[in-house]
């Protein structure tokens, strides 16, 4: 027994520990008190600090603030804190109160149901104490016995409180007992015991630790021994022959917005979920406020809300995802009467599944916001005289005043409800002491939002299209099977059609190479988990930096110009007149039209010649590096075979080529991996000492194949260097032959500036409208696109 004060009544503190040994917490905030004060007094101060630290650990685990507040000051000052008591010192301050009153709820029901003080009790022995305690409620047998049953068929004390506790608050604190209940007895066991009677802890152990060291030591050993990087460059070479600007354009937004997409679904599903869950947890404290009257049913509503945010978290983030996403995509590749139809329905039942009660504040907000929706609805309403034009002028965006940039301020009865939904969110959230943000707030955001997706998906819907989702919503459940018949058969078709294909070998290769390059960079996540976990915090806010960062280039320069570009091109003979030479000393000519760089073009000239300036092929170097019979294999795979050197259908040189090659022993060939950059010379009327030396990319290959020296061609490209000298360097964005048809495509259009700006304005004006309209509207400028389809036409 710990050192006590002589002054201190004897009786007094023997009456004390009696009472503090039977569970009462202010008998052991007082014992706990006069210890810590022998310890403040220097007398026997780490014995009498760890009895003090002792029964505030059993007042705090019991709810008391007292306890907690006074095992914080101990904490700070380091007072009878020791390494067996650390680690329940920093429960109690860490975990909540509510938590613990939950327990100690838990532990009395316990109790009261292991009447017979047996260690564990038996399914049956469970079951028949459940029904003796719950006095017949159904649905607290219901709880209580589905707890029962996840815990398994021995129920001990320790289990029970720690799932009655997890399901109450939809997380759980561990204690220091519990996360050590198996690992203390299995490190205290010898070798063979550990063998025989913990199998399975001993090869995770084994298993663990030797992969751990293997991916320390020898991951660089072996990486030295494999070419990784070549053959993720492969695989990014094989995606190559099919990827370009229209293409990714197409792809990426699709699949960012149906997995964004699917994200929000499966985020509200499991609010839903949630829901659920916290109505069972509400019960669950009802039944444990029989046996500690602290548990508040209110208060464990509140924090069950609070961690189950997860849900939420995730819907907000993926709903910016989905916005631009569908700004993006190509429409003809989303059902969209079917997506408004579905957010429509989400946006429903969030509102009636999400919020326990429907008061006049949450419906009033719902009203504004419909107000405020308005405008996209009435512009879909069919033209009638007169009818049509009074409803838009009382429901429609009202006056419009333009702002600049294609920005612009609407003022009607929508902006005035659209300003108002504010006032209502704010409102709800003051609820509580602010507790309503997370508890009527939050889960009304989704409603709303998921109704402002509604809304913006329906200009791109047709009547007969929403009748269409409607009447398919309503016979989904026959449909399904279906559908998974159809999915079945196509995929086997699919299989079926990739076997009669060449692409399927290079898939299969790709795949399987792709997979080893997979396998090898996620060593460390496969089979170091300790080590992942204690970095994983790190690693995200690392990669979400690298992010931000990517993405600011991206901001900066793809975003379109608030200014309306000018619908002129630079003609030649204004050029010719301010840039052309008139004696040998260019210096000023070039100081005059240095301000044309980045200048757009559209000439006619003669056609002079052509040469090709460069040849790329990555694919061949990263060949060298392997060995021999890989890298003739991967020839033949992702090259073309030479063939027969004799076949009529080649040409003499192409045979000669083919009887050179074969005889130095190659017979695979890379070429269609080839690409190429071109140099071309064109002569314009009045500048005979000079000549246009015009860049092109590998896109204009067979346009210049085809051409001969001396035909007349018309050419659209930018300035990009020499202006004012005798050879000044243009882009070529596209040529065209005017003396004769040529037998491949007449306007070849390399650069994708032009789509790549549209898409991002098309993309602002969505994501804009999406959080503004109907109070502020971005319309883009359409300028820069007309002129741009004006020059194409008449070029054409």
């Amino acid at each position: 027994m710990a050192e006590v004060d002589k002054g201190v009544d004897q009786k007094e503190i023997a009456k004390l520990e009696k009472e503090a040994v039977n569970g009462d917490d202010e008998s052991q905030i007082k014992l706990g008190k006069h210890f810590l004060t022998l310890a403040d007094s220097e007398i026997k101060r780490e014995i009498n600090g760890e009895q003090a630290v002792k029964w505030f650990i059993q007042a705090s685990r019991q709810g008391n603030d007292e306890a907690t507040q006074l095992l914080q000051k101990c904490q700070k000052t380091k007072t009878g804190i020791t390494e067996f008591n650390k680690e329940d010192v920093e429960w109690c301050v860490n975990t909540s109160n509510l938590e613990k009153k939950v327990r100690q709820a838990a532990r009395k029901l316990y109790t009261k149901m292991n009447d017979t003080h047996k260690e564990v009790l038996s399914k049956e022995d469970y079951i028949t104490a459940v029904k003796r305690v719950t006095g017949g409620d159904v649905l607290e047998q219901k709880l209580l016995l589905a707890a029962g049953k996840k815990i398994g068929d021995s129920i001990n004390e320790t289990e029970f409180v720690k799932i009655l506790s997890k399901k109450i608050q939809g997380n759980l604190t561990l204690t220091s007992e519990e996360t050590e209940e198996h690992s203390s007895e299995y490190k205290s066991a010898g070798i063979v015991t550990k063998v025989y009677r913990y199998p399975k802890e001993t090869f995770q152990a084994i298993f663990e630790q030797g992969f751990e060291t293997v991916s320390k030591e020898g991951m660089n050993w072996v990486t030295s021994l494999i070419p990784t990087n070549q053959i993720q460059l492969l695989i990014l070479f094989y995606l190559y022959n099919f990827i370009s600007t229209p293409m990714i354009l197409l792809i990426v937004p699709l699949l960012v917005f149906y997995l964004s997409a699917l994200v929000m679904i499966v985020a509200t599903v499991q609010m839903f979920y949630k829901k659920k869950k916290m109505k069972d947890a509400a019960a669950l404290a009802n039944v444990l406020k029989t046996y500690d009257v602290g548990v508040d049913v209110n208060e464990t509503r509140s924090q069950y809300s609070w961690n189950s945010l997860t849900p939420y978290l995730v819907f907000f983030g993926a709903l910016p995802l989905t916005v631009i996403s569908f700004s993006l995509a190509n429409k003809m590749y989303i059902p969209c009467s079917e997506f408004c139809i579905l957010a429509g329905a989400f946006a429903g039942l969030c509102f009636t599944a999400l919020s326990d009660s429907h008061d006049m504040l949450m419906i009033l907000a719902v009203v504004f916001n419909l107000i405020a929706s308005l405008p996209t609805f009435v512009n879909s309403l069919p033209q009638i005289p007169f009818i049509t034009a009074a409803i838009k002028l009382v429901l429609g965006a009202g006056f419009s005043v333009e702002i600049g940039a294609g920005f612009q301020i609407n003022l009607g009865l929508p902006t005035v409800s659209y300003l108002v939904v504010p006032v209502m969110f704010i409102l709800m959230a003051a609820r509580g002491s602010w507790k309503g943000t997370y508890q009527v707030l939050v889960p009304h955001l989704v409603c709303y939002f998921w109704w402002q997706l509604m809304v913006a998906v329906f200009p791109f819907t047709t009547w007969k299209g929403l009748i269409r989702s409607s009447v398919g919503y309503f016979f989904l459940p026959m449909l399904i099977p279906l559908s998974v018949l159809l999915i079945i058969v196509g995929f086997f078709y699919v299989v079926y059609k990739l076997l009669m294909t060449a692409v399927f070998g290079k898939l299969v290769v790709t795949l399987l190479l792709g997979g080893l390059a997979f396998l090898l960079s996620q060593t460390k996540t496969l089979f170091g988990k300790k080590t992942d976990k204690k970095l994983g915090t790190t690693k995200k806010i690392v990669m979400g930096i690298f992010a931000v960062l990517a993405l600011l280039p991206i901001i900066f320069v793809q975003l379109p110009t608030t200014k309306k570009p000018s619908k002129q091109v630079i003609a030649w003979e204004e050029y010719r007149g301010i840039c052309a030479l008139n004696d040998d000393n260019s210096v000023p000519e070039q100081l005059a039209c240095s301000s044309f760089i980045g200048s757009s073009i559209t000439w006619t000239g003669t056609f002079k010649e052509a040469r090709i300036s460069k040849i790329e092929n990555s694919v061949e170097p990263l060949l060298k590096g392997m060995p021999g019979f890989i890298a003739n294999y991967l020839r033949c795979s992702y090259g073309g075979e030479y063939g027969d050197c004799n076949d009529e259908t080649k040409s003499d040189k192409e045979k000669q080529i083919c009887s050179l090659m074969t005889s130095l022993g190659h017979e695979c060939h890379l070429n269609r991996h080839n690409s190429y950059s071109f140099s071309l010379q064109v002569k314009m009327e009045e500048f005979e000492k000079g000549t246009l030396v015009l860049n092109a990319g590998n896109n204009f290959k067979e346009t210049l194949s085809a051409l001969a020296v001396g035909d007349r061609v018309e050419f659209s490209a930018t300035l990009v260097d020499g202006a004012g000298s005798l050879a000044p360097q243009f882009k070529l964005k596209s040529i065209k032959c005017l003396d004769r048809e040529l037998d491949v495509m007449v306007v070849m259009v390399e650069n994708d500036e032009d789509l790549i700006l549209q898409s991002a304005n098309e993309a602002i004006a969505v994501g804009f409208n999406f959080f503004w309209y109907p109070l502020a509207e971005y319309i883009p400028d359409k300028g820069f696109l007309v002129e741009k389809e004006e020059e194409a036409a008449t070029v054409e």
